[in-house]
C-alpha cells in the first residue's frame, strides 16, 4: 500500500513543525539557562565582596598604640546615593615568609570613579575600592595598595551599633576610644541594561539590586565606665 503525494507533503509539513517547535523550545531553554547562570555569577561575585568586608571587620582591632589607633566611618553624600567610607585596623592580613609584614594592616573602603582602561562596561556607576596599608610604621614611607573589588556600584552605606542605637558616623578618636558593637553595610548596584529595559514601565522608586550584611565585631577593646554605685555593668543583667 503506497502513500499519495498529498499524504507525504502533509507528513513532511507536520514533521517540520515538530522540529521547529523543539528547536524554539531548546533555544529558549538555553537562553534562560544562560541568563540564570549570569545572574548567579553576578550574585556570587557580590557576595564575595561582602565576605571580604566581613572578614576584615570581624578581625578589626583598636589599641592605644600608634599602629591600631582608630576606627573611623564617615557618611558622605545624601539621600539614596551614599558614598560612605570606613577606615580601621584589622588582623586579616596574610603573612608571607619573604615579606616583613605581619597580619595587622590598615584597611579603607570607599567609592570612586572607576578607571575605565578602555572597558565601556565600567564607565557607569562607581567602583568600590579596598585600600590596604601593610607598612604601619609612620617613620617609613609605605606602599598603599588600592584594589577595586566591585564595579557599577550606586551606593555604599555603613551604620554602627553602639549597643543601644544605630549611628551614621563613628570616630574612635572622639570621647572614648572604642569600637562599635556591630557594623551594618549595604551596597547597591546599578541594574543591567536588560533589567532596566524590562523595568522601563515600572515605578522609578523600585529598589536597586543590593547586598546587605550586619557584622558583629568579635573583639571590642574599649573603656568600660564604672557604675556610680560601684557595681559592674554585668550586675544589671
Amino acid at each position: 500500500m503506497g502513500f499519495t503525494l498529498l499524504e507525504i507533503l502533509v507528513a513532511s509539513v507536520a514533521f517540520a513543525m515538530i522540529v521547529l517547535v523543539i528547536k524554539v523550545t531548546l533555544l529558549e531553554s538555553l537562553e534562560l539557562r544562560e541568563r540564570s547562570q549570569t545572574r548567579m555569577d553576578k550574585l556570587n561575585s557580590q557576595m564575595r565582596v561582602v565576605e571580604v568586608m566581613e572578614k576584615d571587620l570581624r578581625q578589626c582591632l583598636l589599641t592605644e598604640s600608634i599602629f591600631a589607633s582608630e576606627f573611623r566611618g564617615d557618611t558622605l553624600g545624601g539621600g539614596v546615593s551614599r558614598t560612605d567610607q570606613l577606615e580601621f585596623y584589622t588582623l586579616s592580613g596574610i603573612t608571607i615568609t619573604n615579606q616583613p609584614w605581619g597580619s595587622l594592616q590598615k584597611v579603607r573602603y570607599y567609592l570612586e570613579q572607576p578607571l575605565n582602561e578602555g572597558r565601556t562596561e565600567l564607565s557607569e556607576g562607581l567602583s568600590l575600592y579596598r585600600e590596604v596599608t601593610r607598612n604601619l610604621n609612620p617613620s617609613v614611607p609605605g606602599v598603599i595598595l588600592p584594589q577595586a573589588i566591585a564595579n557599577r556600584v550606586s551606593s555604599l552605606s555603613f551604620q554602627y551599633y553602639d549597643g543601644e542605637y544605630w549611628q551614621e558616623n563613628w570616630d574612635s578618636t572622639v570621647d572614648e576610644t572604642k569600637l562599635p558593637v556591630a557594623v551594618r553595610v549595604r551596597i547597591e548596584f546599578l541594574r543591567d541594561k536588560t533589567q532596566s529595559e524590562n523595568r522601563s514601565r515600572s515605578s522609578s522608586e523600585e529598589a536597586l539590586p543590593s547586598v546587605q550584611s550586619t557584622i558583629a565585631l568579635m573583639s571590642i577593646p574599649q573603656i568600660e565606665e564604672e557604675e556610680a554605685d560601684g557595681e559592674s555593668p554585668e550586675d544589671d543583667i
